[in-house]
């Protein structure tokens, strides 16, 4: 996960692959803080694509031979991706913020 730090503002937030280095409340130049991804974002990615897989199937009306399970799989998986999101959110910006607190 990345963050942008801005030393000017002294904010410390996540940001997309795609943005400028630019912070988003003054507009002044960025430091980005890289964080690997732990184990929660893994098992959030892996959650989410069984998930997605399952509501493709649903869509399309393909019999997985799951019967009802099958909603209680796909919303499960999904809810247990959104929950490991948060902790590795949590755990990435916890990160984060130690590792600017030591450049400070």
């Amino acid at each position: 996960m990345k963050f942008c730090y801005c030393p000017e503002c002294k904010d410390l937030q996540p940001t997309a692959w795609y943005r400028r280095k630019e912070c988003k409340l003054c507009g002044g130049e960025c430091r980005i803080v890289s964080v690997p991804m732990s184990v929660y974002g893994a098992l959030m990615y892996a959650l989410s694509a069984i998930g997605a897989v399952l509501v493709v199937a649903e869509v399309f009306e393909q019999d997985l031979g799951l019967g009802t399970f099958r909603l209680y799989l796909m919303f499960g998986s999904l809810l247990l991706a959104m929950m490991f999101a948060g902790v590795e959110t949590a755990r990435s910006s916890r990160i984060a913020e130690q590792r600017v607190g030591k450049v400070r």
